[in-house]
């Protein structure tokens, strides 16, 4: 079973287009949960 992608996703406080939203590899947010 597939799903859509989404055009827009909400990151960061707003919602931005799929693409531009990146998570910098050094955030600690995916060291310590």
């Amino acid at each position: 079973m597939t799903t859509k992608k989404a055009d827009y996703i909400w990151f960061n406080g707003e919602m931005v287009r799929w693409e531009d939203a990146k998570v910098h590899v050094m955030s600690h947010a995916l060291h310590y949960g």
